[in-house]
Order: structure tokens, then C-alpha cells, then sequence
């Protein structure tokens, strides 16, 4: 479908972005415009408006207009083990090498961050392979796969676990009967796995600072993001890892600025850094 083109709107766009930010504190300008300009487009077009004056003036007249909109900024496309050449890199050299640092530092704990999680198959999948790994026998490792994300309906999808045939299509026969349990026509992730993980809401642009992960992912999130924001970004996901620890960006991604000081690449192909 085509989209609607409104030039020659700047200030307008401008002074509506201002509003968004006053009336529920989310920060287009950390966004790039391309972005928030087709985002704001799916609701103009849903509303038969033309142009950024006559949709501020919709917000006004009807706050909960607000809801639609924010639903139209979450992106909420995810995949079990998307990207497989990045799952079997992480399984085939991060999860070792982490595992080795652990027990050469005779620490037991492992934690790791699945930042803009969606609807949790990222984070199942990292869960899934750490227990793959440890095997019946986790030499009394705690894992704790923590996923987070700003859209709660996503969230609760996560948290229910369950998944249709064609969302669980790139899990392979063994893990599938191993790790879910088929009920009423869905997939559903087994107790074992949902131990390992959990689900928060939280902002990446103005949530409280994380910490202690020894690995983090954030693939195909910040791609939305300006330049600046970028930047601001991976300096946090350093600040939020443990000496020696791993962050996975999407294959697509870079890093920016100071931050390609703060990381050693692993396997840039496949988005794969070390602190």
C-alpha cells in the first residue's frame, strides 16, 4: 500500500513530535524521521487525516488515539533462533568460552539480557541452548535469560509461552519434543525452560540502566534509532556487561562512534562482540 506523502510539513512535524513528548513522554527525536514519519503515516491513513496539524488536533479531541499510536511505534517481529547462523555461533563458541570463564573465575551464576524481546522466541531460544549445552547435569550454574520489551500485549504473549506450528518452524524436531509441550493445538514451552527466563517491561530510551549481564542481545532494535541514539545505546549495553562479556547485534547492525573502542569483534558477520 502506498503511503501518505505529506511535504513540505516540517515545522508541523516538529511541533507534534513535542506534543507526543509532553503528553505521554515518548521521545520521537531518538528515532530517525523516516521512521516516525511511516509510523505516523499508518495512523493518518487510519484516520483519513492529511496532514501532522490535523492528526495533533485528533490527539487532543481523543487521548486514546495515544494507544493506537504507540502500538503503531512497537516493532514486534521475532522468530525462534532468527538468523541460525548467529544461534550456532553463540552455541558453538560464546556459550563455551563462557562457560570456561566461569568456572576459571569459580563463578556460578550466568545471566543474559534478550533486550527487545517481543513475543519471547528470542529469548526461549537462548534459553533453550544454554540448557542444550549444560545438559541434564548444569553443575549447579544458575541461568537466568531476562527479556525485555516496551509493548506489554508482546510481553504477554511471552509469558504464556505459547506458539503456534508456524512459529515454532525453525525449531528442530528433537528440541521441539524436548523443551515444549504440544496442548489444545499450540506448542507450549516447557516448565524447564521457562525457569531459565524472565520477562520485564522496560524502555530502552528512558528505563532505568541494567546491569551485571554476561551477554546481550539486541538485534534489529536499535536500527529505528538515530545515529546519536545508536551510540548512547551501545555505550549503556558496555556500562550493563561483565568484564569479558558478549553483546550480539543484528547482522545488519554496526557499532558507532566510541563505542567500536569499547568492543572486540567475535564474528562481525554475524553481529557477534566482546567487552
Amino acid at each position: 500500500m502506498t503511503e501518505i506523502l505529506i511535504p513540505n510539513q516540517d515545522r508541523d512535524f516538529e511541533v507534534l513530535k513535542c506534543q507526543i513528548l509532553k503528553d505521554k513522554g515518548f521521545d520521537c527525536s531518538q528515532y530517525r524521521d523516516t521512521y516516525v514519519k511511516r509510523r505516523l503515516a499508518i495512523r493518518l491513513r487510519a484516520n483519513n487525516l492529511f496532514s501532522y496539524r490535523d492528526y495533533a488536533k485528533l490527539l487532543n479531541s481523543d487521548p486514546t488515539e495515544y494507544q493506537e499510536l504507540m502500538a503503531a511505534f512497537t516493532i514486534t517481529v521475532s522468530a525462534f533462533f532468527r538468523d541460525a547462523s548467529v544461534f550456532d555461533n553463540f552455541r558453538e563458541n560464546v556459550i563455551p568460552s563462557l562457560i570456561q570463564d566461569k568456572r576459571r573465575k569459580k563463578q556460578k551464576i550466568i545471566r543474559i539480557w534478550s533486550a527487545g524481546c517481543a513475543s519471547g522466541e528470542e529469548t526461549y531460544s537462548i534459553a533453550i541452548l544454554m540448557y542444550d549445552f549444560l545438559g541434564a547435569n548444569p553443575e549447579n550454574f544458575i541461568i537466568s535469560v531476562h527479556g525485555t520489551d516496551i509493548d506489554g500485549a508482546s510481553l504477554a504473549k511471552a509469558k504464556k509461552g505459547e506458539y503456534t506450528f508456524d512459529e515454532v518452524k525453525n525449531v528442530g524436531v528433537d528440541s521441539l519434543s524436548q523443551y515444549f509441550v504440544f496442548e489444545q493445538g499450540k506448542y507450549r514451552v516447557s516448565d524447564k525452560i521457562k525457569g531459565l527466563v524472565k520477562f520485564e517491561k522496560h524502555d530502552l530510551i528512558s528505563g532505568k540502566p541494567l546491569a551485571h549481564f554476561d551477554v546481550i542481545f539486541c538485534r534489529n532494535v536499535s536500527i529505528y534509532f538515530s545515529r546519536a541514539m545508536h551510540e548512547r545505546l551501545h555505550k549503556e549495553f558496555c556500562n550493563a556487561l561483565n568484564t569479558d562479556g558478549f553483546f550480539v547485534l543484528g547482522k545488519t547492525e554496526m557499532l558507532y562512534g566510541a563505542a567500536r573502542k569499547l568492543f572486540k569483534p567475535v564474528n562481525v558477520k554475524d553481529g557477534i562482540y566482546k567487552k
